[in-house]
């Protein structure tokens, strides 16, 4: 049993505790004890999550799965231990944040921007002139416009110097059209599953993430609805959250073997191991060990010393044919050929 730096504060924790301790690999206990590296506002941040913080997950997937309108949802354990590996291997999930020096991260509250009121010049008072002058012969009418225009000039001019960001703004507004850039084409880790989904369109993508295969999108809904699997969602990075459906590595083998009766099927295990398994039924000559999940060719069949069962067609032929020998005849030809006839009874 592997230890895990997790507290639990009820029974319901201590459950999920002793799940984790009894089936988590090396690789998620690490993540569980030590946390994963994160960022936030563009700070190196220390990612570690709580058996608390799990409850919550919890309770929110729970509750895109009820009814509409209901206070309540039914959920098997099953489901509720696969989201307790999902929550502590995805390092996408937010826990609590901590800084390199090991202080709980607070992020700084955003900063209020206020724009400076234009401001007018006050125009001086016209002196009395008591002498005359060429522009007293001016209409006072065409001096008010003179006046405004200049006025106009001057406080267009102010709203342009206020109009200008600062570079606080600016950065903000790049960063706000990164984000958005990326909501579009979803985070890294969407992004390389598309980039498998490409690689063969036909089939089912199944993507190692820590201890747990996941398959996204609408082949999840499909997948789902074919073998019983709990259909669930993932945040991926984009403007909404899109169907998945998951199983853990030890028991894959089984899910894989269902699957491609009916599908084309992708494991990506990293970028350098990939298996493509053709669907049963437009494969040649394909079988399945039902141990484990591997598809087997006639020639490999035959390599397992009785191992798989003849179909009944064949062991029918057999024993009519060896209805056609003496018994003794038959244990000879045994000792010489093996064990190629069936003796009938």
């Amino acid at each position: 049993m592997i230890k895990l730096n997790l507290t639990p504060q009820n029974k319901q924790e201590e459950l999920i505790l002793n799940y984790l301790q009894n089936n988590a690999s090396e690789t998620l206990a690490d993540k569980i004890n030590n946390g994963t590296p994160f960022e936030k506002d563009g700070h190196p941040l220390l990612n570690k999550k709580t058996l608390s913080g799990f409850m919550k997950y919890a309770c929110d997937e729970a509750k895109k799965l009820a009814e509409k309108g209901a206070n309540s949802a039914c959920i098997d354990d099953v489901t509720v231990y696969g989201w307790a590996i999902h929550y502590f291997e995805e390092e996408s999930i937010e826990g609590t944040l901590y800084t390199i020096d090991g202080e709980e991260y607070k992020p700084a509250p955003k900063k209020v921007t206020t724009t400076k009121p234009a401001t007018v010049k006050s125009q001086p008072t016209k002196p009395q002139n008591l002498q005359f002058s060429i522009f007293d012969k001016i209409d006072d009418t065409d001096v008010k416009d003179i006046k405004t225009d200049t006025l106009t000039a001057e406080t267009d001019t102010n709203d342009n110097e206020t109009d200008m960001p600062s570079e606080e703004e600016m950065q903000e507004t790049l960063a706000q059209v990164h984000e958005e850039e990326q909501r579009e084409k979803g985070n890294p880790m969407y992004q390389k599953y598309t980039a498998y989904q490409a690689e063969k369109p036909t089939a089912i993508v199944a993507y190692r993430l820590g201890d747990f295969y996941e398959v996204l999108g609408d082949n999840a809904v499909l997948l789902g609805n074919e073998l019983d699997l709990t259909i669930t969602s993932r945040d991926v990075g984009l403007k909404e959250r899109i169907p998945m459906v998951g199983f853990p590595y030890h028991a894959a083998e089984n899910y894989f073997a269902k699957t491609v009766k009916y599908h084309d099927l992708y494991i990506v295990e990293n970028d350098n191991e990939k298996q493509f398994i053709e669907r049963v039924e437009t494969a040649v000559n394909r079988h399945i060990d039902l141990d484990t999940g591997e598809i087997l060719t006639e020639e490999e069949m035959r390599e397992f010393d009785g191992d798989i069962e003849e179909p009944d067609d064949v062991l029918a032929e057999e024993k009519e044919l060896a209805k056609g020998f003496e018994p003794t005849a038959v244990c000879k030809l045994e000792e010489i050929l093996g064990d190629v006839f069936i003796v009938g009874v």
